[in-house]
């Protein structure tokens, strides 16, 4: 019986003996011992890394766009955009991006990042509602891609369609379509849905929409106004909360309508729009006592006739050309009234800038009411009228209105709306002192739920009962780690030893800092009969505030605390993967100071045995230097080929490793491979054929080996 043999049976006998023995020297790298004792026996290394991953220094610029901050930014390796260049786009939201991060406040980003090497091609992806050029798709040259945003494609201050045309209005005759159901060719029919608006606000150009009321920063209450800090931080939290093409939070679109805590004057500033749509925008007021239960409870008055500011891309497609119609401007206020008597009959008499306490202050956007007008002030060429414009939507739950169309009893909206639920999102801009600044969007149609088609704030501060704080952006990437446990004798290579994914979630605040880290490692079935155990090398570039652990058992949901054991910064997660399998072990980095992505931690997870004398026999991936418990004397004997000297650690000859990393990729892609019994002992290369030539060319040829089973 060989030594490594007699060494795996007195694993269990020596487990104890190795946690009891643990050097407390700070550093976990293996140092090599003077002597001969590295000199490793005369191989000839394969020098290939067996990396899934590659460096990439990647350009994304979105500065041609007044962003106010900085804009997240998703990488795909394929276009997730559906429908692309239409009023109906969406992110295929099954298409997991590779890389995700924050630009500068500049609207830039300049780094060196960690891709999957397969990821060639690809679509920078924005959601950011200020940005219209949402894809931009590049390529990895020589290890560099750039996206910049396009100068011509950014309408920084949209005109008008034709200044000056048009006279002051507030004649409703020619929208129609704001209280009624209209027919597939565009004519009103005699279903009424609400009533007929309000309009005693004032007037507005016929030619544009944009409303004579609009406030005068040089003339009216400084109060009604954002100061240029309140306007960077509501756009920040806009942007946070909001993500073009992507479901919405149902935590925010949960809450019911603005409640003032207190008598107050109510101001609405337009922070911005995301559609093609040209539509209408009123406001209506109750109180618990008198609550309005149908549609034709609202009394309605006007605020924005044509909410359309120009930033959707023009002439993007043929059918989504609103022909230069801008009604508003991003900054835009108007003050709203409350009407006392406006329940009896519309009486408007009594009329007070006051809104008094407990006044719940509810909204309805009417779909392309102003683009229905059937003039040439209108939106162009749409089919399905009836199916489009039969769309209001309320801030109030069970008010807002989807017409059914085709045929009988079904609904072809794709995300029908049957109890009229509210189809805004509700939530806080904090600014730094602790005021609180209401931010409400709409979702204007059925097509998706991402909520960002108009966006818009309101004064005065701390008025209104507590809406929800924007929570962290969470973005995640994943991988697998797959090891062999024969090391250093010759294994069968098919990389099912141990098998772990590997998870790495980060929080973003609104700011684009990161706030928060954590690692999940969960193991997967395995069929060995040795037993090895689990463990960690924590790399930190800025110092956590706190590091907590925790760890979900099998057939568990809940996470419970766990103290695995430490030395320097590895931690050992359990010394029996075999009897912890489906385990997912956590590691939450919290900072104090938010940091830059720049400064992420990152794990070497690693299998190990322990020996007599404190020892360790371990495994990592090619290359990755052991830690100082390593028995080093395993380097160099049957199958391995490390030169510690070199810096090079774990290498064999030959076209196989004894562990590597797949990179964007979870556990649940192998269970009809590595993971399938079936498949035990047989090499990796029989159920990926592409590994071979993977392996041979150095990584250069069928970087996608192992997304394309056999």
């Amino acid at each position: 019986m060989n030594r490594f043999v007699k060494l795996a049976v007195k694993t269990c006998l020596c487990a104890c003996v190795f946690f009891v023995g643990i050097s407390c020297k700070n550093t976990d790298v293996y140092e090599a011992p003077s002597g001969d004792s590295d000199k490793p026996v005369e191989k000839v290394a394969n020098n290939f890394n067996f990396s899934t991953t590659r460096a990439v220094q990647l350009t994304v610029d979105y500065s041609a766009f007044k962003t106010y901050g900085p804009v997240f930014f998703s990488v795909y390796k394929e276009n997730p955009m559906v429908n692309e260049n239409t009023g109906d786009e969406y992110i295929d939201e099954s298409i997991e991006p590779v890389f995700e991060d924050y630009t500068d406040e500049k609207g830039k980003y300049d780094a060196t990042i960690v891709l999957p090497s397969y990821a060639q091609q690809l679509y920078v992806v924005t959601g950011n509602f200020l940005v219209s050029e949402k894809v931009i798709k590049t390529e990895v040259v020589n290890g560099v891609a750039k996206a910049v945003a396009s100068a011509a494609k950014a309408l920084t201050r949209s005109p008008y369609r034709i200044q000056g045309e048009g006279v002051s209005t507030n004649d409703l005759s020619t929208m129609y379509s704001l209280s009624y159901i209209v027919d597939a060719s565009g004519k009103k029919t005699d279903e009424q849905i609400y009533k007929e608006w309000y309009t005693p606000l004032g007037t507005w150009n016929s030619a544009s929409g944009r409303p004579d009321y609009l406030l005068d920063p040089a003339t009216a209450d400084p109060s009604l106004f954002f100061t240029d800090e309140e306007f960077a931080g509501l756009y920040a939290t806009a942007c946070a909360a909001l993500n073009s093409g992507t479901t919405c939070k149902e935590s925010y679109r949960s809450y019911a309508d603005l409640t003032l805590t207190q008598e107050s004057e109510v101001s609405i500033t337009v922070l911005g729009s995301s559609t093609c749509w040209l539509s209408s925008l009123g406001y209506y007021y109750y109180t618990d006592d008198n609550k309005p239960t149908t549609p034709m409870d609202l009394n309605v008055i006007m605020i924005f006739p044509n909410t359309q500011d120009g930033q959707w891309p023009r002439g993007a497609g043929a059918n989504n050309n609103y022909n230069g119609n801008i009604g508003v401007h991003r900054g835009d206020v108007v003050q709203l009234m409350y009407y006392p008597n406006i329940a009896n009959d519309g009486d408007l008499s009594g009329a007070t800038a006051k809104f008094p306490k407990g006044t719940k202050i509810g909204f309805l956007l009417k779909t392309n009411a102003w683009g229905m007008q059937g003039n040439d002030y209108t939106i162009i060429n749409f089919n399905d009228r009836n199916r489009k414009y039969n769309v209001w939507g309320s801030s109030t739950d069970g008010l807002s209105y989807c017409r059914p169309f085709g045929t009988p009893g079904q609904n072809p909206y794709q995300y029908p709306n049957p109890n009229a639920d509210s189809r805004t999102a509700k939530f806080n801009y904090v600014a730094p002192n602790g005021d609180k600044h209401a931010i409400i969007s709409f979702e204007d149609a059925c097509n998706d739920l991402d909520y960002d088609d108009l966006v818009f704030a309101l004064n005065p501060y701390s008025a209104f009962a507590e809406l929800p704080e924007v929570e962290d952006r969470k973005t995640t990437t994943v991988g697998v780690y797959a090891f062999e446990d024969l090391w250093p004798n010759r294994g069968d290579y098919d990389m099912n030893d141990a098998v772990v994914e590997a998870k790495n979630e980060v929080h973003f605040d609104t700011k684009g800092k990161v706030t928060k880290q954590v690692f999940y490692l969960t193991t997967y079935q395995n069929y060995v009969e040795l037993t090895s155990g689990l463990a960690l090398r924590l790399n930190t570039k800025a110092n956590p505030s706190s590091i907590v652990m925790k760890k979900i058992a099998p057939n568990q949901t809940e996470a419970a605390a766990a103290n695995f054991t430490k030395e320097g910064n590895v931690y050992y997660l359990t010394d029996d993967i075999k009897g912890e399998i489906g385990t997912t072990y956590i590691f939450e980095l919290s900072y104090s100071s938010a940091q830059q992505s720049s400064n992420l931690a990152s794990v070497q997870p690693f299998i190990y045995r322990a020996e007599a004398d404190g020892k360790l026999w371990e495994v990592h991936i090619p290359f990755e230097a052991p830690t100082a418990k390593m028995n080093t004397a395993y380097f160099g004997t049957q199958d391995d080929a490390s030169v510690p000297s070199e810096g090079k650690y774990f290498v064999r000859e030959g076209s196989y490793p004894f562990a590597f990393y797949l990179a964007g990729v979870k556990a649940e892609s192998f269970l009809n491979t590595i993971l399938q019994r079936s498949n035990e002992s047989k090499r990796i290369d029989s159920f990926y054929p592409g590994f071979i030539q993977w392996s041979a060319s150095n990584g250069e040829l069928n970087a996608d080996w192992y997304l394309n089973p056999r």
